[in-house]
């Protein structure tokens, strides 16, 4: 019998446990969850007017990354029974081994480090908008600038519980009332995080704005009483096309979506990579990088790989070897990045299986549970490209890494680049394309592969966009000359 998770509401500051109204929920692996009924608690989580924004607006930035900060500390997993709670939860319903997940809620009490929080905010926005209104200078030195917080609802994406974390901490950072929508693959991190924050700080202006709940994708009546002006400013809604269509249809002039929409990545190889066995080697090790952290669940995983190289047989079989070093190469990822499946995706394992059989076409090897791959034998991806997973991947033979261009549009996230020395031909013809981030496949072993492709400074854009400046309303203040002249600003 599956265990039944209770888990709370949070409400500006309140926790709400599941009481005679408890609705019970199926996450995603079979898990378990009963919660208080959303359908009953619609004031509770939304804010309403935005007067009571003002106890946030008025607190200083640097006030709020110290709470934020403090927070972070109590994330660890050794020593948060809420963090603990959200970690089992999450292993049964989410699709990370435990190696993986443990890895990713290790990390998160560095995303809430001050001195990042100070420059995600002062890069992104500006500490000087957020805190006040500033003069624009010279002779528009009677314009000023702010930055307003605004109330903002968040569909989140549970295949890597980095974005609960995220979220709140955005949260903070643009002084924005926020209420959380869960994901069932991930219905406890945001929940623990906002709980720990009540724990720490029960009255701060931080704690009073941040809802969390749960309720079921595509509830008609939820979304229609939630998704209204009167009620929400923004929305970001990450994960599915169903989910974010959904969304749309409760949109009126006066809500601004940012849709962080499934993406999809690949990798290039140029054919200076068959020059040396050791370069072969290098590509393998970047690939398998690419394709298998976080076991293949996230947007930026590699899944297709378009390689520069001939169709007659020779060539053909060269491909196949460097698809043999990938695989061999899977064995090199540490377990907090990468660890073989321990169950068959028996959809994908019957589409290889089928083409396998057309042997003219395509070369086949590998399995869901420690990998594979697919060779193309024309110039083109398989149909059940989308399917891709379980570390298995597509390579592509291809006459020209620019013919990889029309495969690219703004659904294509990451791609990996294997040489180096091809970036700079080919980087501003695949930006315009549609490309919103470009990657090494150099370094020679996993981890340093993996910071290449994931240390970016604080800031940084996201799927093409800049969430934070997104989620803040800009606001200009016009004060007529000689009103500026009596208050003290004068034009330089």
């Amino acid at each position: 019998m599956v265990a039944v998770v209770d888990i709370p509401i949070i409400a500006r500051g309140r926790v709400i446990m599941p009481g005679d109204d408890a609705v019970e929920f199926k996450g995603r692996g079979g898990a378990a969850f009963r919660q208080a009924d959303p359908h009953q608690h619609i004031h509770d989580l939304v804010l309403g007017d935005t007067a009571r924004m003002r106890d946030l607006h008025d607190t200083p930035m640097a006030e709020i990354i110290e709470l934020l900060a403090e927070l972070g500390k109590r994330l660890s997993l050794d020593d948060n029974p809420l963090m603990q709670e959200s970690f089992a939860l999450a292993l049964k319903a989410g699709g990370l081994a435990e190696p993986i997940l443990r890895g990713v809620y290790d990390a998160l009490p560095q995303m809430f480090s001050a001195a990042g929080m100070t420059a995600l905010v002062d890069r992104t926005i500006g500490l000087d908008y957020i805190d006040g209104w500033v003069p624009s200078g010279g002779e528009f030195a009677t314009v000023a600038i702010r930055a307003i917080g605004t109330r903002q609802l968040h569909i989140t994406a549970g295949n890597v519980p980095v974005v609960a974390a995220m979220t709140i901490a955005r949260a903070g950072l643009t002084k924005s009332d926020i209420l959380i929508k869960s994901p069932s693959n991930d219905p406890l991190t945001a929940n623990a995080i906002a709980r720990t924050l009540i724990e720490i700080a029960p009255d701060h202006p931080l704690t009073k704005h941040i809802a969390v709940a749960y309720w079921k994708g595509g509830d008609e009546f939820m979304d229609g009483q939630i998704v209204r002006t009167s009620r929400i400013d923004k929305i970001t809604a990450w994960g599915g096309m169903s989910s974010v269509r959904h969304i749309q249809k409760f949109l009126t002039p006066g809500i601004d979506l940012t849709a962080l929409n499934p993406k999809y990545s690949m990798s290039m190889v140029g054919r200076e990579t068959f020059a040396s066995d050791a370069a072969m080697e290098e590509c393998a090790i970047g690939l398998a990088t690419l394709a298998g952290f976080y076991n293949q669940t996230a947007c930026a995983n590699t899944r297709i790989v378009y390689v520069e190289s001939a169709t007659d047989e020779d060539s053909i079989e060269r491909v196949v070897d460097l698809g043999r070093r990938m695989l061999r190469a899977y064995a090199l990822i540490p377990p907090l990045l990468s660890v073989p499946f321990t169950q068959r995706n028996r959809e994908l394992e019957a589409e290889m299986e089928a083409i396998a059989l057309e042997d003219d076409f395509y070369h086949v090897e590998g399995d869901t549970l420690t990998g594979g791959f697919i060779v193309s034998k024309f110039n083109d991806r398989v149909e059940f490209f989308d399917k891709l997973n379980n570390r298995v991947v597509n390579f592509v033979p291809v006459d020209s890494l620019a013919d990889v261009l029309k495969w690219c549009d703004d659904t294509t996230q990451t791609v990996g680049l294997y040489p180096e020395s091809r970036r700079r031909g080919l980087r501003d013809a695949f930006a315009l394309a549609g490309v919103q981030r470009l990657v090494s496949l150099e370094g020679g072993d996993p981890m340093t592969v993996y910071g290449n492709s994931h240390h970016m400074p604080p800031g940084s854009p996201h799927d093409g966009i800049e969430p934070m400046r997104r989620s803040v309303r800009w606001v200009v203040d016009m004060q007529p000359a000689r009103q500026a002249a009596e208050l003290g600003v004068a034009a330089e």
